[in-house]
């Protein structure tokens, strides 16, 4: 059975009905820095003439990676939605249901950061040596005269 599917056949028709349903599920869905696995989420479903409105609020668990030292964490993060299912793009199926898949995977992926950081003033890596500059400062390297682009320093350096 699909978690987002909806059953809203008692509503259509009857304008100005409302119910509210609490779904939850698995949401897999994979970005470059994050992820995420399951989403919890409250819908108040309203009949307007041959229109249902569905309004929510989700929370779901996303692993992210930081986009400076690549350190991973997970952190609980939250959105809210509004769809109208009645019209060509967001369909009433014929056995009166509504799929809110689509909506919560759009609404997951808005709600997640495009550059995830995991403290605002994060160090990164070293650019030479890949150490994590958070938690072991780079104390310099090694003349670096043998490498094949050694030669043009000199046009970096003033």
């Amino acid at each position: 059975m699909r978690p987002f599917v909806v059953n809203v056949s008692d509503l259509i028709g009857h304008s100005g009905s409302r119910r509210s349903v609490d779904l939850d599920g698995p949401l897999p869905l994979t970005l470059d820095l994050a992820s995420v696995s399951a989403v919890r989420a409250n819908v108040t479903l309203e009949s307007a003439s041959d229109e249902i409105v569905a309004r929510g609020t989700m929370t779901f668990l996303t692993t992210l990676r930081c986009n400076r030292c690549l350190v991973e964490w997970e952190e609980e993060l939250s959105a809210s939605f509004l769809e109208v299912f009645g019209s060509e793009e967001s369909p009433i199926a014929r056995d009166g249901s509504i799929d809110l898949e689509q909506t919560v995977r759009d609404e997951a992926s808005l709600a997640i950061p495009l550059v995830p950081l995991c403290r605002p003033d994060c160090k990164g890596l070293c650019p030479t040596c890949g150490s994590d500059l958070n938690t072991d400062p780079c104390s310099g390297h090694a003349d670096e005269s043998t490498s094949p682009f050694g030669a043009l320093r000199h046009l970096l350096e003033p």
